[in-house]
């Protein structure tokens, strides 16, 4: 299965997403990803991501962007 990740705005979003999805039966992680531009927080899940996003969005945590690792 696939592992992608989905960006969000803040540490506290990240948290707050994983806890859902988990509370959901939804394997999930957060991870901090350093760049070019910095840093961000992601939610890191297993399966699909589309799902995953539009979960997070009626908990009202919003997905900034969805990757895989190889392709940021």
């Amino acid at each position: 299965m696939e592992v992608w990740y989905l960006s969000v705005k803040n540490y506290t979003e990240a948290i707050r997403g994983k806890n859902y999805l988990q509370s959901l039966n939804i394997n999930s992680a957060v991870e901090k990803i350093s760049g070019k531009g910095g840093c961000s927080f992601t939610i890191r899940v297993k399966g699909d991501p589309e799902r995953a996003s539009r979960l997070l969005s009626t908990a009202g945590i919003s997905v900034i962007k969805i990757f895989d690792r190889n392709k940021r």
